[in-house]
């Protein structure tokens, strides 16, 4: 990346603004206060994408307000629908000219008792992975987010901006918001926690924290900072995939700056402390991290803290040599870490005809064209 690309900053928007700052702008441009909450409402509980959808400001303000500003930082591009159904895969275009993939999920949803276990079916969970990167420095072996160049962060705009045109596009209300597209939230620190600030706060998007979930392949001090920041509401999911430091060196880099000694220990704390629930992301690769000595340390790990396996069959990418687990291994695996008194999920392996199941997203159209 050079120092020019690194420099430059995307334009200032109206989507990924808290109160205080569009109150700020609104009082610059001579208005009254009330006017920002009329905007705050505008963008995020009804999720206008133009300024020519706000109804109650005359034009001549509107006018005056979007020569100032940018109301957006996004543009549609390509949607793909899996064949088999599942996962929708949506591509936006950065005012900068660049792309990013976001996916939704649509599925049943479950109500949880406080050992997390489904207890009744509710309707429809709606799901939108977010990216909060261009590209990812990290480089899991194993995700193709991190296979090409790292362009830049997301601004915490670009972020929920993501949420708001996928509802719009699709008609549907989106339930749930889980950081696990393309790159390392808690790399992009400041625009994730302003992001999320802004999903969950009630003149925000109004989610339920609990329907925020954040995903890390463990940058030790930024996940105790950050759930310090939000008081442990927002749930944490932390990718795990091998209790062997060797082995998850190999698949994750950043496990050799932060060892899963120190990664526990943070952990820990956080379970301790805040008496909040972890979830373990483990990606299940053949003959690599599927083995009974895995599921005993996997064990070794999760127990003491009462964290959740998320057990996710590999999905395949060109630049990794490994391959996917057959059912019979995912299944024996699974079986190995319940019988070790472990709550597992196992993640449906959806999407993959369209590169948009876990671990696939990339900066696919940018590829293309270099």
């Amino acid at each position: 990346m050079s120092a020019e690309t690194d420099k430059k900053q995307p334009m200032k928007t109206l989507y990924g603004s808290t109160p205080e700052e569009i109150e700020n702008f609104v009082t610059a441009q001579g208005l009254p206060k009330y006017r920002a909450a009329q905007l705050l409402d505008w963008i995020y509980q009804k999720n206008v994408l133009a300024w020519e959808e706000i109804r109650n400001l005359a034009q001549d303000m509107l006018q005056k307000l979007s020569g100032e500003i940018r109301l957006t930082a996004l543009e549609p591009g390509e949607e793909k629908k899996a064949v088999t159904g599942g996962p929708t895969k949506f591509l936006f275009k950065t005012a900068d000219g660049h792309f990013l993939e976001s996916v939704l999920i649509s599925q049943k949803d479950s109500i949880e008792d406080e050992e997390g276990e489904d207890v009744n079916i509710r309707g429809r969970r709606e799901t939108v992975c977010v990216s909060t990167q261009l590209g990812c420095k990290i480089q899991c072996a194993f995700c193709a987010s991190g296979q090409g160049k790292f362009t830049r962060n997301l601004t915490a705009g670009e972020i929920v901006e993501q949420v708001a045109r996928i509802s719009r596009m699709t008609g549907k209300k989106i339930t749930n918001v889980v950081f696990m597209g393309m790159g390392e939230p808690l790399d992009n620190y400041d625009a994730t926690l302003k992001a999320v600030r802004i999903l969950i706060e009630p003149w925000g998007f109004a989610f339920g924290a609990r329907r925020v979930t954040i995903s890390t392949s463990g940058i030790t001090p930024k996940i105790l900072e950050f759930v310090k920041a939000v008081d442990g509401r927002v749930r944490l999911s932390v990718s795990l995939h091998s209790s062997i430091d060797e082995v998850r060196s190999s698949l994750v880099p950043i496990n050799r700056r932060y060892p899963l000694k120190e990664l526990v220990s943070a952990l820990r704390k956080i379970n301790q402390d805040l008496k909040r629930e972890i979830t373990f992301e483990y990606t299940l690769i053949a003959g690599v991290n599927d083995s009974e000595e895995e599921a005993e340390g996997v064990s070794m790990i999760a127990k003491p803290l009462r964290a959740k396996i998320n057990v996710i069959p590999y999905n395949p990418i060109a630049e990794f040599p490994h391959k996917a687990p057959t059912p019979e291994a995912t299944e024996r695996f699974c079986d190995q870490l319940e019988r070790r008194g472990l709550r597992v999920t196992l993640r449906r392996t959806e999407g993959r005809e369209i590169d948009a199941a876990c671990g696939q997203l990339r900066l696919d159209r940018m590829r293309r064209q270099d």
